[in-house]
């Protein structure tokens, strides 16, 4: 995990001083947004071929039951996306 460190430079550091609220509030959701679609991204799980995998690694579930437990998952997924 590479950790992506946010630095202040000079001219942002005055235009921040100088907002009213409505500009402040607009830069801290820009930077909200932003933050989160990294964190989205870098919190990626796994893709469904090595979600079977490990289930099929699993003694007692055979091809059909791991396939029916991704096609839940992926379901599942679907829904809260």
């Amino acid at each position: 995990m590479i950790v992506k460190q946010y630095t202040l430079n000079r001219k942002t550091y005055k235009d921040v001083k100088k907002m009213d609220h409505q500009q402040m509030d607009q830069f801290c959701q820009n930077l909200y947004k932003a933050g989160h679609a990294d964190g989205m991204k870098d919190a990626e799980g796994l893709t469904e071929s090595e979600v079977r995998d490990v289930i099929l690694g699993v003694k007692g579930i055979g091809p059909k039951k791991a396939e029916d437990i991704v096609k839940a998952l992926t379901e599942a997924q679907k829904e809260r996306s």
